[in-house]
């Protein structure tokens, strides 16, 4: 959950997780739409459907038992060699440096290290340092207090120097400026983004349909249209809503929010909808939501306004929710 999410984010989700899945057979037997679900919110969902293809896959192959060995650890959907790494230092207690972004800036602060935070060179040199570093019994231990020296003392802007137990020894402070290590990265550039959404509703249930892509793939969202002008987005979405057989409405936007991802902001206007067979009279009436078109079948579903808090959806789709919806 830590990967590329602050704790803060985490902090109120973690417990939630582990009491739902308590355990790695538990987490196997869900659907991916209820870990998708439970995981809601803190974004990267890729993360959500390894973690759960690596518990089938431990369940399966290993008896239900995490394995120990890191290159084995390493195999499993999502792992990697940090992963692999921190689970069998943490967990196991193993002798192996598990570097995150906390780790890197302590040591690269304590040594001095050059290098640009998080590339290959760095982390090959921070890996060297811990190497040496590390004791041979509770390795584990230094690794977890090296990662809370960084997420609570040694912070990347303004660190804590002087309640850094290792200050003494810390040649980034002896520098005079602990915060030139690790160098940061090259911001990308801002892109801003127009996004408009159609709230469909009919017998109290609003359509979202199944997002198919490298962001957010698998996730329900609201039936939408992104391009670089809100006039584009607007076009872009009244074609799509036609293809789920809904025909937009023509007056002016019923809400409007505002969503950053990355290097990404987006600007959302959010519409009314209909079914189209309501508009031409033909069809079910609004007593009864219609099947969408049947190039979507598969994607489509209409949900109860309650039924969103327990779904597989998007921060983006909450709060096009919010912005178009009575409480």
């Amino acid at each position: 959950m830590l990967q590329q999410t602050t704790f803060s984010a985490v902090g109120p989700r973690f417990r939630p997780f582990l009491e739902r899945y308590p355990d790695v057979r538990a987490l196997a037997a869900a659907t991916e739409d209820e870990v998708l679900a439970a995981w809601s919110g803190l974004g990267y969902y890729a993360r959500a459907r390894n973690l759960r293809r690596a518990a089938i896959e431990i369940v399966e192959e290993h008896g239900g038992r995490i394995p120990r060995d890191p290159s084995v650890l390493g195999a499993l959907p999502g792992f990697g060699e940090y992963m692999a790494a921190a689970v069998a230092s943490l967990a196991h207690g193993a002798r192996l440096p598990a570097i995150e972004a906390n780790v890197e800036r302590v040591v690269a602060r304590l040594f001095a290290i050059p290098g640009h935070a998080g590339t290959p060179g760095l982390r090959r040199s921070i890996g060297e340092r811990l190497e040496k570093l590390l004791p041979r019994k509770r390795a584990g231990d230094v690794t977890a207090a090296l990662m809370d020296l960084g997420q609570l003392v040694c912070t990347p802007r303004r660190p804590a120097c002087g309640a850094c137990p290792l200050g003494e020894e810390c040649r980034g402070r002896a520098m005079g400026d602990p915060e030139r290590f690790p160098a940061r990265r090259p911001r990308p550039a801002t892109v801003t983004l127009s996004l408009a959404a159609a709230v469909a509703e009919c017998d109290g249930r609003v359509l979202l349909v199944r997002r198919r892509s490298s962001w957010l793939d698998g996730m329900w969202e609201f039936p939408s249209g992104e391009a670089a002008s809100p006039e584009a987005a607007r076009r872009a979405l009244a074609r799509r809503a036609a293809g789920l057989g809904l025909v937009l409405s023509r007056s002016a936007a019923i809400g409007r929010a505002r969503h950053a991802v990355v290097n990404r902001r987006i600007e959302i206007a959010v519409f009314r909808a209909r079914p189209s067979e309501q508009v031409a009279g033909t069809g079910p009436t609004a007593l009864h939501p219609p099947p969408i078109s049947a190039a979507a079948s598969e994607i489509g579903r209409w949900f109860r306004p309650d039924e969103l808090e327990g779904a597989a959806i998007p921060t983006l789709t909450r709060k096009i929710a919010a912005a178009a919806l009575p409480e």
